[in-house]
C-alpha cells in the first residue's frame, strides 16, 4: 500500500511540474562558431542592407550561434569581445526573442540562457515587420555596468548606444555573409520589452533586429 501511495505521490509532482520545465524550456547550448565563413569581408560590406520582409523559414541554430558570436562573442584568449567598448567593460546584453520563448546570451558560455518560457515577439515594436522575424535580436544597456564615475547619465547612455552600433554592424556583416536578412530598429516599445522580459529597472532597451530570411 505504501509502494502505491508513493508512485501516485511521484506521478502527482511530475504531472505538477510547472511548464518552464518542459523540453522546449531549458537553456540552449549553441554550436560552436565558425573557423570560416566564404565569403570575405568586402563580399559581407557589399551585401549589407536592410531588410524588412522575411519568408516563414526559421533560421538554423548554426546561424544563430554565428551571428551571435559575431555580434558581441568572445575572440580572444583573455576573454574580451568582437565589438569595442568604453573600457572594456561589458555593460549590453544580447536577448533572443523566439517563438517559445526568449533568452539571454550568455557569451562567457556561447549559450541561451531562458529567461521567459511564451511569445513575446509582438511586444518588442510596434513595427509589424519585427514580429514576422524568425528572432529577434534585443541590444540592452545594463546602466549599472557602464563604465564612467563622474560622468552623467546621458553621457553613460550615448558610450551604450556606440557600443550597440558596433555590436549591431556585426550582426549585419555576418548575416550578409550567411544570407539573412535584418535591420536596426530604433522604433521599440521600452515598457513593454521590460515588462515582457522581466527587467529591473537599470536595464534599458535600445534597439531591436530581426533575423530571417528575405522575402523576394
Amino acid at each position: 500500500m505504501r509502494i502505491i501511495i508513493f508512485l501516485i505521490a511521484i506521478a502527482y509532482a511530475i504531472i505538477s511540474i510547472p511548464s518552464a520545465y518542459s523540453a522546449e524550456s531549458k537553456d540552449i547550448a549553441l554550436p560552436k562558431r565558425p573557423a570560416v565563413v566564404k565569403v570575405d569581408l568586402v563580399a559581407a560590406l557589399e551585401q549589407r542592407k536592410t531588410v524588412r520582409e522575411y519568408t516563414s523559414k526559421k533560421i538554423s541554430l548554426e546561424d544563430l550561434s554565428s551571428i551571435l558570436w559575431a555580434a558581441n562573442g568572445i575572440n580572444r584568449p583573455d576573454g574580451k569581445r568582437t565589438a569595442p567598448s568604453a573600457y572594456g567593460k561589458q555593460y549590453i546584453d544580447i536577448y533572443v526573442v523566439t517563438d517559445t520563448g526568449s533568452y539571454l546570451y550568455d557569451a562567457t558560455g556561447h549559450q541561451l540562457k531562458l529567461i521567459l518560457n511564451a511569445n513575446v515577439k509582438s511586444k518588442m515594436s510596434g513595427q509589424g515587420h519585427v514580429a514576422s522575424a524568425s528572432h529577434i535580436l534585443v541590444l540592452m544597456a545594463d546602466t549599472e555596468n557602464i563604465p564612467g564615475l563622474y560622468s552623467g547619465k546621458e553621457c553613460k547612455l550615448n558610450w551604450a548606444h556606440s557600443t550597440a552600433g558596433g555590436i549591431a554592424q556585426n550582426v549585419h556583416l555576418m548575416s550578409a555573409a550567411k544570407g539573412i536578412g535584418t535591420c536596426l530598429v530604433a522604433g521599440i516599445k521600452d515598457e513593454d520589452i521590460k515588462k515582457s522580459l522581466g527587467l529591473s529597472k537599470n536595464m534599458v532597451p535600445l534597439y531591436v533586429m530581426p533575423l530571417g530570411y528575405e522575402k523576394k
